[in-house]
């Protein structure tokens, strides 16, 4: 009867350090997720302009890019390669657009991206270094969380 007293007590320690260690995550991850949304929100915006420019103007600058846009299957983060590459097409194409309103546009959800993308690679560094400590890294594989 001695060590019952003295296991639940350290059961109950680690009960609670877990639940701990999971209300930290849990925010970290919230706002990785919060960051990807708003990117797609804003991926959206953008596919929209270059998609009607380009089936009202056949044959234009944006073209290629709404080709590129058409094989993507969503507007959710794919890779940072995918999304330079995206960005940097777009702001070629846009700099030599006879439409300077829509120009301006694209050139603007381009650097909302840009913004975007540099916000969600510091709240990602924080998230995994987080999750790679010890202690957090077994609560992370015990409920699912993994890195990004």
């Amino acid at each position: 009867m001695g060590y019952v007293p003295i296991f639940v007590a350290l059961l109950g320690l680690v009960l609670l350090y877990t639940v701990y260690t999971y209300n930290l995550i849990k925010p970290r991850k919230a706002r990785l997720t919060k960051v990807i949304d708003e990117m797609a929100r804003n991926s959206g915006v953008r596919k929209n302009i270059v998609l009607t420019y380009d089936r009202e103007n056949e044959g234009s600058n944006l073209a290629e890019v709404a080709n590129m846009l058409k094989k993507t299957s969503t507007d959710r983060f794919q890779s940072y390669r995918k999304e330079e590459e995206l960005m940097s097409a777009i702001g070629s194409a846009a700099s030599g657009l006879g439409d300077e309103k829509l120009s301006v546009e694209l050139l603007e959800t381009n650097k909302t991206q840009e913004e975007l993308i540099k916000k969600l690679q510091s709240v990602s560094n924080e998230y995994n270094a987080f999750i790679k400590k010890a202690p957090a890294s077994m609560v992370a594989s015990i409920f699912g969380f993994r890195q990004f």
